[in-house]
């Protein structure tokens, strides 16, 4: 048995794998506890498992305290992935590989394992990532862009008459509040379609796959045909995990 987990921006999400059958998860926004205190939560009532892989974005106080917590524990050494300039036939194109984000590298191996073929990962996180790999496994680089969130939140930093309130996505908002729910939704899958339809110009066609936690809020304003995959990043642990994976 395994515990897979990913650790993002805003929340960690986590599930068990055992004998390659995604099992039990769960998730949690953190910030408000200590990371031990958080593991405690998420995982002190499970079994003792032969390992712990977690992909980690969230910093270096998130790493030691899971790993301190993992080791007191369940007496094993906690597997942070790394991006690194290869692995599990991708070939990584940053000129310094472990600066690419461990969650667009894992993303990434599993699109590789997914579709052996030019494709485009989507990651809709806090920030919004879109990375390009070619069929022989060569990452030909990618793009950062604010979520839907942080678009919102900048209106309501940096603007004087636009309070945060929950609104309606709508094409037409007839409030400010729907305008700018609406906008910030248009915005981001305008940006993906034509992104990712740039790229594969370039590139050459191929799937085109959606993950991360806000996918299925962006999902129905996206024009182009996408294959959503929730656990992209499981899936890409999984692989880094290797075939005899306990």
């Amino acid at each position: 048995m395994m515990v897979l987990a990913d650790v993002g921006n805003s929340r960690i999400k986590w599930l068990i794998d055992e004998r390659g059958q995604f099992q039990a998860r769960g998730q949690a926004s953190h910030g408000a506890e200590h990371w031990a205190e958080l593991a405690a939560r998420l995982w002190g009532s499970l079994k003792r498992p032969a390992r712990a892989i977690i992909v980690n974005v969230a910093g270096t106080e998130a790493r030691a305290g899971l790993a301190s917590w993992i080791w007191k524990n369940w007496a094993i050494e906690a597997e942070f992935v790394v991006s690194t300039a290869a692995a599990c036939g991708v070939r990584n194109a940053y000129a310094e590989p472990e600066r690419l984000g461990a969650d667009r590298w894992v993303a990434m191996i599993a699109a590789r394992a997914i579709t052996g073929q030019n494709c485009c990962v989507v990651d809709c996180g806090t920030a919004i990532t879109i990375d390009a790999l070619a069929a022989d496994g060569r990452h030909l680089g990618g793009v950062i862009i604010p979520g839907m969130r942080l678009m919102r939140e900048a209106l309501y930093r940096d603007t004087q008459q636009i309070p945060p309130e929950d609104g309606q996505t709508r094409l037409f908002g007839q409030s400010t509040r729907d305008a700018v729910w609406g906008g910030s939704a248009y915005a981001v899958a305008a940006a993906i379609d034509g992104i990712t339809a740039r790229m594969a110009v370039v590139a050459g066609e191929g799937p085109r796959l959606l993950t991360g936690g806000d996918a299925g809020a962006v999902l129905p304003f996206l024009q182009a045909s996408y294959q959503w995959e929730p656990d992209l990043i499981f899936q890409g642990l999984r692989v880094i995990a290797g075939p005899d994976a306990a």
